[in-house]
């Protein structure tokens, strides 16, 4: 499955870090990790300092998850890093994984920002532009 991005949006940056792919466009981001990674705080150092200089802590944005593999994160790590962010509005959550989308509701109890759960990324495109 090939990530379909926004044509009627500019794309800022594209970074590939190995365990995961980021698109940073002017008021949200789609990420995409790899297939069996387990996601940390540590290993996410990359992308945080790459969100950092594009949003810092003052541009709002929402974050996209395109969950098209498997991976664990550690939750509480998590929490660690959207609370890094006071300008994060919203995070998409984007699976055709009936389980990966029931997950995402568990995420809700860690962060207190609005979430929404989607089957297709166009439609968490339109969700994001909604939060901003």
């Amino acid at each position: 499955m090939e990530t379909s991005l926004p044509l009627q949006h500019k794309l800022l940056e594209e970074h590939d870090f190995g365990f995961a792919k980021f698109w940073f466009f002017p008021n949200f981001l789609v990420g995409e990790f790899a297939e069996g990674v387990h996601v940390t705080r540590e290993n996410s150092l990359g992308p945080i300092e790459v969100l950092k200089r594009v949003y810092g802590t003052s541009t709002p944005f929402v974050y996209i998850s395109n969950r098209k593999n498997s991976y664990s994160m550690d939750p509480m790590g998590y929490k660690d890093i959207v609370d890094m962010f006071p300008n994060l509005m919203g995070m998409a959550i984007v699976s055709d994984n009936k389980y990966r989308r029931m997950i995402a509701t568990l995420e809700k109890m860690f962060i207190k920002k609005p979430i929404g759960v989607f089957h297709r990324l166009e439609d968490a495109y339109e969700w994001a532009g909604k939060q901003i």
